[in-house]
């Protein structure tokens, strides 16, 4: 009798565990990799684990169920719109503050004319915001330009320090890492078009199954958003420990994405369209016209943000 009360007693459900698939470690990644390291998951019944993979697998991945969710909206929009039945159920960042990064004789970005150009992946968002930029600058990126997929960003500078490529899109802190190694940036496209790259993205099913499961994902991450804004020095520390950089670098990454995250999961409707619009511009003409409605489920996210205290 003794033992069948204990044993009851500290019985404990198996916690559920997930897959979120990411396509680099940068500061735009870290309200995410905060959640992991903090135990955020843990103490919401989830065992998660936080997997790298290249952005142009990241919805096949989703699709074939080797992933549970994936922070990559901008693959998702291509996905979705290729006819992957995922939908976007929260954002992270609202922005992106990234930087084209070139070799230091380059002047100005019509200098780039007839140059080799980096990106992480082909629909990616390094390509999207490769894109705006160059049009932004008067360049036609199919004709003046030669753009390549390499791979993350540690790849790309690397490239880039070896002269194989002339300029690439950084985010924090690898646009600053290159900026001391020499390098020199251009521009921007964060102040065009708020163009949301980083945030949760899960198949419906999942969403009618397993709504539970992507609430307590949500209310996860809505933790971490905010215990990022509210724990500078904490946040620089497990970045610097994550990226392998030192404080300045850290400090620095973090002053300037503190802005651009969503503390509330919303994203901008204008910057979807944009991205709607540059990956249908790029390819085959969908076979029906998409709006951000059909891209985005966030009936969970107002669930979620309402279960957390003030």
């Amino acid at each position: 009798m003794a033992f069948s009360v204990s044993a009851s007693f500290c019985a404990q459900p198996s916690p559920d565990a997930i897959i979120i698939g990411y396509p680099s470690p940068a500061l735009t990644e870290l309200p995410n990799y905060l959640a992991v390291n903090k135990g955020f998951y843990t103490a919401e019944g989830l065992e998660a684990k936080f997997v790298r993979a290249r952005s142009n697998i990241l919805m096949a991945a989703l699709v074939s169920g080797s992933v549970d969710y994936i922070t990559s909206i901008t693959s998702s929009i291509a996905g979705i719109v290729g006819g992957a039945q995922a939908k976007i159920v929260a954002g992270i960042t609202r922005n992106n503050p990234d930087f084209l990064m070139a070799r230091p004789e380059i002047g100005s970005i019509r200098d780039l004319k007839g140059k080799k150009l980096a990106v992480s992946g082909f629909g990616g968002a390094s390509h999207q915001r490769m894109l705006v930029i160059l049009r932004g600058a008067g360049l036609d990126p199919q004709k003046d330009v030669n753009i390549i997929s390499v791979g993350d960003a540690g790849l790309r500078m690397d490239q880039l320090r070896l002269g194989v490529i002339d300029a690439t899109v950084l985010t924090a802190p690898h646009c600053f890492v290159a900026e001391r190694a020499g390098f020199k940036s251009l521009g921007s496209s964060k102040d065009a078009v708020p163009l949301p790259a980083i945030g949760i993205v899960t198949l419906e099913r999942k969403i009618k199954e397993k709504p539970e499961q992507v609430k307590k994902v949500l209310r996860t991450v809505l933790k971490s958003l905010r215990f990022l804004r509210e724990n500078r020095e904490e946040a620089v520390r497990v970045a610097m420990a994550w990226l392998s950089i030192d404080r300045e670098l850290a400090e620095r990454s973090y002053d300037v994405m503190v802005p651009n995250y969503s503390y509330d999961g919303m994203i901008s409707m204008e910057g979807l369209k944009a991205s709607i619009d540059l990956i249908t511009q790029r390819g085959t003409a969908p076979s029906k016209t998409f709006s951000p409605a059909d891209l985005i489920d966030f009936s969970l996210l107002e669930e979620a943000r309402r279960e957390l205290p003030r």
